[in-house]
């Protein structure tokens, strides 16, 4: 598996001070390939995986204040799962994708997430396994079938595969679809929100 850094895990100790900087594109931010597209609106979006502990400790707190400092400023958020290369991370993604047809996404999400930072199961060792974990969470092996055989689902999924290859750590943090945060260059989350801020604007 990729490197998770723990940047985002140092994020969460830090103080809410007041942080003045003037930001630069490779010390704070990257800018993702010319084949993605940018937003046509301003958005926030979450690149995660729920075989990351530093994921789930922003689940279980940050992330919520998060959307709604977002939400406060008419910025769209959105989250993008990706499968770096666990046996079960593409069934994840589409499981995830496939739930939020269903309105069982958030239920889902939390079933992985407990299955493996919780009850540290490692890793599903069977199909009949892993679609058990999904049934309690309200999603059914039919349910998730039809949900990946979806056009809309199928271009999505492979949005969240380009974003394997093109981020390097979890959680990331992509403005407008186009500027990677910089996680571990950043001090505090005041630093956070102004460069998401600063990103926002630009071209």
């Amino acid at each position: 598996m990729k490197k998770m850094i723990a940047a985002a895990a140092l994020l969460l100790t830090m103080p809410l001070v007041a942080f003045g900087s003037s930001f630069s594109e490779g010390k704070n931010y990257t800018q993702l390939p010319a084949t993605f597209q940018k937003s046509e609106k301003p958005t926030l979006t979450e690149v995660y995986s729920v075989y990351c502990g530093h994921c789930y400790k922003w689940e279980q707190g940050m992330i919520q204040t998060v959307k709604k400092k977002m939400a406060d400023k008419k910025v769209g958020f959105k989250q993008a799962h990706i499968a770096f290369v666990a046996d079960y991370g593409d069934k994840i993604s589409k499981a995830l994708l496939a739930a939020e047809k269903t309105g069982e996404k958030k239920a889902v999400k939390e079933a992985l997430f407990s299955a493996l930072q919780e009850d540290k199961i490692g890793d599903w060792k069977s199909d009949d396994q892993f679609f058990a974990t999904l049934a309690k969470a309200g999603l059914t092996r039919e349910e998730f079938q039809k949900g990946v055989s979806s056009s809309d689902t199928q271009k999505t999924f492979k949005l969240w595969e380009a974003y394997e290859d093109a981020v390097t750590s979890t959680p990331s943090f992509i403005v407008n679809g186009k500027y990677v945060v910089k996680m571990d260059s950043l001090e505090s989350f005041d630093q956070f929100y102004a460069l998401i801020d600063y990103l926002l604007v630009q071209p």
